[in-house]
């Protein structure tokens, strides 16, 4: 009776622990919208990156006021309203003399980050611009100070940004 009754236990939960198993793992044919898949215990290494430049009008004119912003931009269209889902990781506004500096720490070489540039003064300094969203080009980057098993380091990248009016 003892050992009918282990082996039906051991079965159930077999069962159990498989089906649990499997229903919280993802797929390869899902979305990459969580991003990489990784094994337990394994750390994804992030590089923190310092992406700088200028403003300018197409006459080369530096534009104040201007938002820049890094937003990590989903690969997946939602079905409900059509558009794309977004956040924010950094955002600042160019000087007087147009330079811009934004500081964001991501996955290396990260496809989904993208330079949003928005005048959002209007009229105030040089008229109304278009908006213009900028893919970060990581070919550019450079290393300015060296990582550790955690991390890959820092990077910079130049990204300078000519304006059209409207």
């Amino acid at each position: 009776m003892k050992v009918r009754f282990n082996r039906w236990y051991n079965a159930v939960l077999t069962a159990l622990l498989s089906m649990l198993g499997y229903s919280c793992s993802l797929t390869n044919d899902e979305p990459d919208m969580y991003g990489p898949i990784l094994m337990y215990g394994v750390v994804n290494p992030d590089a923190t990156y310092e992406v700088k430049g200028t403003v300018t009008d197409e006459g080369g004119t530096p534009v104040e006021g201007i938002k820049t912003a890094v937003k990590f931009v989903s690969p997946v269209v939602d079905g409900a309203d059509g558009k794309r889902y977004t956040s924010d990781i950094n955002d600042s506004q160019s000087d007087a003399s147009g330079h811009y500096e934004l500081l964001y720490s991501s996955e290396v070489g990260n496809s989904h980050i993208k330079l949003i540039v928005e005048d959002i003064d209007g009229e105030a300094n040089g008229g109304k611009f278009q908006n213009d969203t900028i893919d970060i080009d990581y070919s550019k980057a450079v290393q300015i100070k060296k990582g550790d098993e955690n991390s890959k380091g820092t990077f910079e990248i130049s990204q300078d940004i000519k304006l059209k009016k409207e």
